[in-house]
């Protein structure tokens, strides 16, 4: 049973979140969830870990796991990550294939292709149509932001199998939340987490619609606590101007949604993440846009497995993506590519 579980990590500068999934059929079971508390120099300079701090938590969190969970799919930020989408001549070889996308990466990168960590599926996409070109879509990041997590998950006695950006585990989530709810195929999911607000929906027919938001529930503290994840609750004076904010900030982007999605409405939204517990924030969003609101478990998508002495009282909201980072494993150990969501 080891091999098939799958443990997603996240790792932001207030926590270590850990989701242990198994694939049961086409969906997914829980077997195992744990958070710890860490402090922020846990990161160095460019998104990189502290390898050290980072060991010894990792190994930390493997002792509060159940059995067999070595494989992991682990998160970057979305802003380390370069994406693009690529051209290249559909007759070529695989080997070839693989030259010209790095070959072709390379003249457009910002950054020497050498110092890269690279991966890239085809896309089948019917707007590209068929021709003498295949497209191709592209995403890099710096090898150090890479190896700085699989360096350390290695020597905590884990196996990296899967290194996936943050957009593809939050949307992994939205993917299974509305297929489990089919009625609400159109509500935008929204991650408030500690340091940044993500948002997501996978319009019928269309791209993906993702946005990070530089604001998160640190700001809701008018003085620094930083290494207490529970303390994210200010004074009522407080928790009203970080609603206020939130409303704003999210007014923006759902502006931005509906000006390329006019034909699919966002007709609600579920909530996630750090901020979904803040008292009264489903009410006033749900006030202000006028649109259904609910708090979303994310633990809640996938069948119980979780065994007596790994459950655990706490607020399950904020393990969205980690849970999406264990579906992307599996997605992966399926054959089905992490990168084609």
């Amino acid at each position: 049973m080891g091999s098939s579980l799958i443990t997603g990590i996240d790792i932001n500068h207030h926590s270590i979140k850990a989701v242990v999934l198994k694939p049961v059929g086409e969906l997914y079971a829980l077997v195992g969830y744990k958070e710890l508390p860490i402090s922020d120099d846990i990161f160095t300079a460019n998104h990189t870990l502290e390898y050290q701090k980072t060991v010894k938590k990792l190994k930390e969190l493997r002792k509060e796991l159940p059995f067999g969970c070595r494989n992991v799919a682990i998160s970057v930020p979305d802003n380390t990550v370069i994406s693009k989408v690529l051209q290249i001549e559909s007759e070529l070889e695989d080997r070839e294939k693989e030259f010209s996308i790095y070959q072709t990466f390379a003249h457009q990168s910002p950054f020497p292709i050498e110092e890269l960590s690279l991966d890239f599926v085809k896309l089948e996409d019917k707007r590209f149509g068929k021709g003498s070109t295949s497209s191709y879509q592209v995403y890099a990041t710096r090898k150090e932001v890479v190896e700085s997590r699989a360096d350390a998950l290695t020597k905590a006695g884990f196996k990296p199998v899967v290194v996936d950006t943050q957009a593809h585990g939050l949307l992994n989530i939205w993917q299974l939340a509305s297929r489990m709810y089919p009625e609400k195929g159109n509500w935008l999911l929204v991650d408030v987490g500690v340091d940044q607000t993500s948002l997501g929906i996978i319009p019928q027919g269309s791209a993906p619609f993702y946005k990070d938001i530089a604001f998160g529930t640190q700001d809701l503290r008018s003085n620094n606590t930083p290494d207490d994840i529970e303390s994210v609750f200010g004074t009522a004076e407080e928790t009203h101007k970080f609603i206020v904010n939130l409303i704003e900030k999210l007014k923006r982007q759902l502006q931005l949604y509906s000006s390329v999605n006019a034909l699919q409405p966002i007709s609600g939204i579920w909530l996630m993440g750090e901020g979904a517990s803040i008292p009264m924030v489903t009410e006033e969003l749900e006030r202000h846009f006028q649109l259904s609101c609910e708090s979303l478990n994310p633990l809640s998508l996938f069948e119980n497995k979780v065994a007596k002495r790994y459950r655990l009282p706490m607020d399950w909201q904020h393990f969205g993506i980690a849970a999406g980072m264990a579906m992307s494993g599996l997605k992966w150990q399926g054959g089905k590519h992490v990168a084609s969501n």
